[in-house]
């Protein structure tokens, strides 16, 4: 497939904006031209609508070969680069991560990537990471025909237990990987057909981590605390043990 230069793309911006149906200040070019780069070479067949829009990114649905995707797109120029750059060099897998606004994004999004593919291979209810073009993710979707499944935040779960043990659960198998998701909570947690999947790992980090400890006693708190609030008998030792699978 022949691909257009960038000169001819930047022509195509408004066309691609109001088709999208997102707000301009989320596709600089470099970001419209990543989203044709990723349809042109027949990784993604279709963007269809926002379905989540955040300070830093928005999350847009789409079709791929296989079915429905979410396309997480990171704001080039309104995310928090310095507070993801300290995040970045602490993590010994990209210490050497330049304080530059791209660089730093485009590494951000390369992490998420390869945490989620950590957490997928688990064996973990999570989306399955497609591909990724720079600031860009593409990923498996949860939820029917375009609609997202929600947040437990957002809901009252009809077996607030079993949710507890299918999250505890996939918490081990990411002890296994030694791998800490690092911003574990309610909010990133969606529920489908009565099973818990874990979203968004930009904030995952590895056991060698040296913040590993408190980021993983900071995922327990959040979980027990939530579901100690609903009337679930949590497990008070869960801290100790994902200590123990880890070897920290």
């Amino acid at each position: 497939m022949e691909f257009l230069n960038f000169e001819e793309f930047k022509e195509r911006k408004e066309r691609l904006i109001e088709e999208f149906k997102v707000e301009a200040k989320v596709f600089d070019e470099r970001t419209l031209y990543n989203l044709y780069r990723l349809l042109a070479k027949r990784k993604l067949k279709e963007i269809k609508y926002p379905i989540k829009e955040g300070k830093e990114s928005v999350v847009l649905t789409g079709i791929d070969e296989d079915g429905w995707v979410a396309i997480k797109v990171y704001r080039i120029y309104h995310c928090d680069f310095k507070h993801m750059w300290k995040y970045l060099i602490s993590d010994p897998r990209f210490f050497a991560a330049k304080k530059n606004r791209r660089q730093v994004i485009l590494t951000w999004v390369k992490r998420e990537y390869k945490n989620m593919k950590i957490a997928f291979k688990s064996g973990i209810n999570c989306p399955e990471p497609k591909t990724f073009m720079e600031n860009v993710l593409v990923m498996s979707f949860i939820g029917d025909e375009g609609v997202p499944a929600p947040r437990l935040s957002d809901i009252i779960p009809e077996n607030p237990e079993k949710i507890y043990n299918k999250i505890v659960k996939d918490m081990k198998k990411l002890a296994k990987s030694n791998l800490i998701h690092g911003d574990l909570s309610p909010y990133n947690i969606l529920v489908y057909e009565e099973d818990p999947y874990m979203i968004d790992f930009s904030q995952g980090i590895k056991k060698n981590h040296p913040l590993a400890i408190d980021f993983l006693k900071k995922d327990v708190t959040n979980i027990n605390n939530y579901f100690g609030r609903i009337g679930v008998e949590i497990n008070k030792n869960l801290f100790d043990e994902l200590k123990e699978i880890m070897g920290i």
